[in-house]
């Protein structure tokens, strides 16, 4: 007897689910949005978090993955912080 197992697939059909952001381009306009003037600024800003281990992420294949609902609990908790 074999078990089916369903996940869900993200609008692109790539596997991934919908939680999950690619790279730190991705984290960058998932946290700041998609300001085009700030991109590489905001890409720094993560480099620099992930860096100092601030930030929730893990690697696949050497690319920084997070899921999104892991960094909007981590803001909520930093905001709770402040």
């Amino acid at each position: 007897m074999t078990e089916t197992v369903a996940r869900s697939l993200s609008a692109d059909g790539s596997g991934l689910p919908d939680d999950v952001i690619i790279g730190a381009e991705g984290i960058s306009i998932a946290i700041y949005g998609e300001e085009a003037g700030q991109r590489e600024t905001n890409v720094r800003r993560i480099y620099h978090a992930l860096a100092k281990g601030d930030l929730p992420h893990f690697k696949l294949g050497g690319r920084v993955h997070a899921r999104r609902s892991t960094i909007m609990a981590w803001i909520e908790k930093q905001e709770r912080a402040a």
